[in-house]
Order: structure tokens, then sequence, then C-alpha cells
């Protein structure tokens, strides 16, 4: 069953989301007591849920009474965590041209801002726009696209969703669809879709931001009450 699907049932039982709630306030880890005091939900009613939540793969199982979110994302993201969660940044970047300054730059100087500082970033970029940057040394991870895939939308969701995937598990993934192709930025707005995940846009001339998919958004798409 895809997350996008899984992750919506979960809501349908008040207290199956009062505890996965609870794990993610502890910082997407918790033991059993911890649940407990958290999500209000006790005992027995508790087992029920956590073991309802794992065949619904949102929870595994660590080691005894030990719990953890299969994802990170968005859970960590739309409840306030009592521990910070680390945040990964997944952007796109395109040509040099007339730039000065690459696009993701830009972007984790305003996340920064809004106090959410990755602490891993990935850019997904073609071999032609990475030489064009060269003399920068950007300190980031590379995904390539080539131009035959840069430019088509579902040649660069198979290349950067393994890598989405993995991240989701362990970070906060802000995702931001600013530059490279038109494809490429469709292709991260599917994505961030189907996953819950936030999503930005930069406007370049104003040096802004614009949350296209917001907490509120995942929120309302979840129709948390």
């Amino acid at each position: 069953m895809e997350k996008c699907q899984t992750i919506r049932l979960l809501f349908f039982v008040e207290n199956s989301r009062k505890v996965a709630e609870a794990i993610a306030k502890n910082g997407g880890v918790a033991i059993f007591s911890q649940i407990q005091a958290t999500s209000g939900v006790k005992g027995s009613v508790l087992n029920h849920h956590l073991n309802r939540l794992q065949r619904l793969k949102i929870v595994e199982k660590e080691v005894k009474g030990t719990y953890r979110l299969t994802y990170k994302t968005p859970l960590c993201f739309i409840f306030p965590t009592k521990t910070r969660t680390p945040i990964a940044y997944f952007g796109l970047m395109g040509k040099r041209e007339n730039r000065k300054q690459p696009e993701p730059e830009i972007a984790i100087e305003l996340l920064k801002k809004e106090k959410l500082k990755p602490d891993l970033i990935y850019v997904a970029t073609s071999p032609e726009a990475l030489n064009e940057w060269k003399d920068l040394k950007l300190p980031y991870q590379w995904i390539l696209c080539y131009e035959e895939e840069i430019i088509d939308i579902e040649s660069v969701k198979q290349k950067i969703q393994p890598q989405l995937i993995s991240l989701l598990k362990e970070y906060i993934v802000i995702m931001d669809c600013t530059s490279a192709t038109k494809p490429a930025t469709i292709a991260y707005y599917e994505l961030a879709q189907t996953y819950y995940a936030p999503l930005i846009y930069i406007y370049e001339e104003t040096k802004k931001m614009k949350w296209l998919i917001s907490r509120d958004t995942i929120i309302k798409r979840l129709n948390i009450q």
C-alpha cells in the first residue's frame, strides 16, 4: 500500500492519530511509556493502536518497547516536537546563465531565516549545469540527471525517488522545485504531493520564498481537526 494512502488511513481513527502524533512529538522515536504519557492512550488500547499502525507501516518496532515512525516526514513537520528533528533540503539547480548565486543557496538562506536550517542538502542537476557552477565548490550531495533525463518528468522521478524515500525516513524533508527544467519542477511537485512533503518555490528577483505545500496545507489534506 502506498504511503500516501496509508497515512490518510491513520487519521480515520482518533486514537491511532494520537499515538502517531505522540511518537512524532518525541522526535519520531519513543518508548511505550513516553507514547502513553504524551497521547493519553494507555495499556491494551495503546498496544492495539501500535499494532494497527505497524500493520499500516506507519510505525515500526525497533526493540522491545521502542517504536519509531517509518517516515519522519510529514508527521514530525506538522506536529511540534520536543526535540529537534534533523532537516534535509531537497532541491534543483539549473544552468548558471546570468545568475551570481545558485538557487539552492538562496533557498537555504531563506529557510535559515525561518529557523529551518538544513542539516543535509541534496540537489538534483545536470552535469552541464554542475560544470558551470564548479568554481563555487558547492558543499552539496549531488544527484546527476543527464540532459535526456532532466527534460522528462518520469525520468526525474525515477532518478530522485530512491534517495528521497530514504531521507523521508530520518529527516523532515523540505523540497524545492524552483530551478532546472519545467519537467523537473513538475516531478518535484508530484512527489511532494505523493509523500506529503513540504514544498517551496523561490522568487529569484526578490529573494522571497513561497510555500507551495505548507504545514497548513498538509494538515488540511490529512483532514486533521
